[in-house]
């Protein structure tokens, strides 16, 4: 028997049909933490759906929301007591046309330095700026870091190892030759399991709540895990009670 699912990182308001899918998602038992991209979002999702056993809210501050301001990040500091889950955060330093670069080292450093200190979960962004958020983890060694869709080089990898993050991994990161030996490296110890729905595909398709298994299925082929389920199960509690 499949035991419930788990997916880490997943974007419900990104959906058009999004109450077909916070239902189905409820009906098949799928744990499923949903990210947000400001404090704003966070508070219209909660408005609009319960917080139920399978679905969850995560409280975001994403640095390609280049409108975020000092308001919202104190609402995020005021709304940050009330959730274990934090995400999407991180850096972003890919494009100039998101939230400027200091803006963004400034607000991820504070965002650190609060989950550090009240011990919530972080589902981090890093594009093109991990060696500004590795000094960051560093300073403040927070025990809950899940690291989303990992695409620095091998030293950052082994850095962030190091600082006991977790990754969580989807079916483009396994689907394409880009850093697939790099992702390789990662023990099994450390391996989430990850949709990014929708901004994913599955067997070339978008991604749908309802082929998370395929992603599970993807990626124990490629670490060759038979029983990724029960792994990413164990990982996941392990991360919960840091």
């Amino acid at each position: 028997m499949i035991q419930n699912l788990i997916d880490t990182h997943f974007h419900l308001d990104y959906y058009k049909n999004h109450q077909e899918v916070y239902d189905g998602i409820n009906g098949i038992k799928q744990y499923t933490l949903c990210m947000t991209s400001s404090p704003g979002i966070y508070i219209s999702c909660k408005r609009m759906y319960s917080e139920t056993k399978y679905l969850k809210f995560a409280l975001g501050f994403h640095p390609q929301e280049a409108l975020l301001t000092e308001n919202d990040f104190k609402n995020f500091t005021r709304l940050v007591e009330r959730t274990n889950y934090v995400g999407e955060v991180g850096l972003d330093f890919s494009k100039s046309n998101y939230l400027g670069r200091s803006k963004q080292y400034d607000y991820f450093k504070k965002i650190v330095m609060i989950c550090a200190e009240k011990n919530k979960l972080m589902s981090i962004h890093l594009r093109k700026s991990e060696d500004a958020a590795i000094s960051i983890l560093k300073e403040y060694r927070p025990r809950k870091c899940i690291i989303h869709w990992f695409n620095g080089t091998d030293v950052q990898l082994e850095q962030l190892m190091e600082l006991k993050c977790y990754f969580s991994i989807n079916s483009n990161m396994v689907s394409s030759d880009k850093n697939l030996d790099k992702l390789r490296l990662i023990p099994k110890s450390k391996i989430l399991i990850e949709s990014d729905g929708p901004f994913t595909k599955i067997g070339g398709r978008k991604y749908t709540y309802d082929a998370l298994y395929d992603i599970y299925e993807l990626v124990a082929q490629y670490y060759n895990v038979p029983d990724l389920i029960k792994v990413v199960h164990s990982n996941f509690r392990d991360i919960l009670l840091k």
